[in-house]
């Protein structure tokens, strides 16, 4: 499998054969000479290997490496150097250097590296799917939550779930819309079929038609292939149409009969097609008000809302939020590659506090993920919040302190389980000592605890 490789030496003869040699072998190479401009090549573009020298003229690959945390966290590093020693090869591994090479560079032995990483990166890729099919199977609604408004509408999921009616899911924006499309796919009887997305507001209005509904190679100037549609993709599965309220009114007819007759007319075709698809449709727009403009069709309202399911805003559900906060800092750091952050009680409070009303759910992860970025130690402070949340005025002092001892309980409780109850491992993961461990749990009901049988 061809990689995207950067190469990064100052020295131009060794550069350019290694560039050479590896574009020989079929690899996609990049190469520079400069610390600076490897990263603005970073920056710019997804390498899948960087190779790059432990000395450069303005500056070090170590330095490179420490960079690559925030710009390239999933590329593998191999570090060259003429200098070899136990301490240089340690401290290229402690940032994040996956392999070590010594000059004069072995072609055969360069090669077998980069082999071996591909097939390490494919074993990586391949058990984050099986990781992915294993959590759809065993946690198929994935959706963190422990609010009893919450606790409501998963128990409507799994009731809807079971059924192939059409299901409208309402909710302002950032709330999980396509998370609960997901999980009345995954809990359906047709889970192993196919489930396609399609954001109709991403469509421009010329072709939503052709999205939904596909066309006939010919059907217009530049159709010299034919396109099945997203109907007919999702045949025997389910079609989840996000932003339904941004429908052109000239589409709501064909969708209609669609819905309706079962069967869709492709573009530039004469003869309809039988579809058995299960639709979802999403929206954040007030949809009865919409029809009472004229800008949709009730009827076409009437076959999507069989049943309608409304998510809360996080406004609604603040209790739900600490337990957000821990997934989302775990979640973001297992992206970058970084070990998990802590937070603090300031910081959580700001959290809990603020209002919500830009994205919800998304809102918080953007925010989290920024702060995971932002954070210079092992704990995300106020500091490391935006503005407008960090100056936000506490309203609810008992509320909050409440919900940030359940926060503690959940977040010492997940990494208990993760270590199977070691609780060394336990108070090295969260950055305290084994006694000041022991004195947390004793304070939130953890004395005894035992970890889960897996």
């Amino acid at each position: 499998m061809a990689e995207n490789i950067l190469i990064v030496e100052d020295e131009e003869t060794l550069r350019s054969n290694l560039a050479r040699y590896l574009a020989g072998l079929g690899h996609n190479v990049r190469q520079t000479d400069s610390r600076q401009e490897a990263m603005s090549l970073l920056d710019m573009e997804s390498f899948d290997i960087v190779l790059t020298d432990m000395r450069l003229g303005d500056g070090s690959g170590l330095d490179l490496l420490q960079e690559m945390t925030r710009l390239a966290p999933f590329a593998v590093t191999l570090v060259m150097t003429a200098y070899s020693s136990t301490e240089s090869a340690v401290e290229a591994f402690r940032r994040g250097a996956h392999d070590y090479l010594v000059k004069p560079i072995s072609l055969d032995e360069l090669s077998e590296r980069i082999n071996n990483i591909a097939k390490y990166r494919g074993l990586v890729r391949q058990n984050t799917v099986l990781r992915q099919e294993m959590q759809r199977r065993h946690n198929p609604l994935n959706i963190v939550s422990r609010s009893r408004i919450m606790a409501d509408l998963l128990q409507m999921v799994r009731k809807v779930a079971q059924s192939a009616s059409n299901i409208l899911v309402t909710g302002e924006s950032g709330t999980g819309k396509e998370l609960v499309a997901r999980a009345i796919h995954n809990l359906s009887p047709n889970s192993d079929a196919a489930y396609i997305p399609l954001n109709v507001a991403a469509i421009p209005d010329t072709l939503v038609e052709n999205y939904l509904f596909g066309h006939r190679r010919g059907a217009f100037t530049g159709a010299d292939r034919a396109r099945e549609g997203a109907f007919r993709a999702a045949a025997d599965g389910t079609l989840f149409l996000d932003e339904i309220g941004d429908l052109p009114i000239h589409v709501q007819p064909k969708l209609l009969r669609a819905l309706e007759e079962k069967e869709i007319l492709p573009v530039g075709s004469d003869r309809p097609i039988h579809v058995n698809t299960r639709v979802v449709a999403a929206t954040h727009r007030n949809l009865d008000k919409m029809v009472a403009e004229g800008a949709f069709r009730h009827d076409l309202l009437m076959r999507l809302n069989v049943v309608e399911i409304h998510i809360p805003s996080l406004r609604e559900r603040p209790e739900d939020i600490p337990l957000l906060v821990n997934h989302f800092i775990r979640e973001h750091c297992n992206e970058m590659g970084i070990p998990i952050r802590l937070i603090d009680e300031e910081a959580l409070k700001c959290l809990i506090s603020h209002e919500w009303r830009k994205g919800n759910v998304r809102e918080l992860s953007n925010v989290l993920e920024r702060a995971v970025l932002l954070c210079e130690d092992d704990t995300i402070h106020a500091s490391d919040l935006p503005a407008d949340i960090m100056e936000r005025e506490q309203r609810t002092p008992l509320a909050l302190k409440d919900a940030v001892r359940k926060f503690e309980f959940h977040h010492v409780t997940s990494v208990l389980e993760t270590v199977d109850g070691n609780r060394e491992a336990a108070a090295q993961l969260l950055g305290v000592s084994p006694a000041t461990l022991y004195r947390h749990m004793e304070r939130l009901g953890l004395k005894g605890f035992q970890a889960h049988t897996r």
